[in-house]
């Protein structure tokens, strides 16, 4: 005998499974939705917990950002400090060492004696004094003087700091 479908009522999945068969796939329907429900659910909650989290650290990280940014700038200016106090300490100490040297020509010419002429002066400069130029040396030059006969008139430069005094 040759089976006849009925072309009206096709076969669906919940039918001729038997009397017990339908109630356990609506079960299984409900509870496979209630899980994927509840996995939307936690998807939506840890993105958006995450979301804020990505928003905080990139807060704190703008921050640091800016905090590290007042502290070169800071640190920057500082060191410009520092050296603009130190020529200015280099400074006052030329100016008063040439008022000293100013003094002590006016000294020999009110004895009656003429002070050494410039000229005369850079002459021995080249004859006595020695330059070493060095990385180890800050300013990475060091300048010394050979003679020993004016190295006893020689004054010390830190001498004329006044905060040493």
């Amino acid at each position: 005998m040759i089976h006849r479908r009925n072309l009206t009522n096709p076969p669906t999945y919940f039918s001729g499974g038997g009397p017990l068969r339908k109630p356990i796939l609506e079960f299984a329907m409900v509870i496979s939705v209630v899980t994927l429900c509840f996995f939307a659910v936690d998807n939506y909650r840890v993105r958006t917990s995450l979301t804020q989290e990505l928003q905080s650290q990139q807060l704190k990280s703008r921050e640091q950002q800016e905090f590290f940014a007042r502290q070169v700038s800071a640190a920057r200016k500082k060191r410009e400090l520092q050296v603009l106090n130190e020529r200015k300490l280099h400074q006052v100490r030329e100016m008063k060492l040439a008022l000293h040297i100013a003094m002590l020509r006016q000294q020999l010419q009110d004895t009656g004696k003429e002070p050494i002429s410039v000229q005369d002066v850079l002459q021995e400069y080249h004859n006595s004094v020695k330059m070493e130029n060095s990385i180890s040396n800050v300013s990475g030059t060091f300048l010394w003087l050979q003679s020993s006969e004016l190295n006893a008139y020689l004054p010390n430069v830190r001498e004329y700091n006044e905060h040493e005094r």
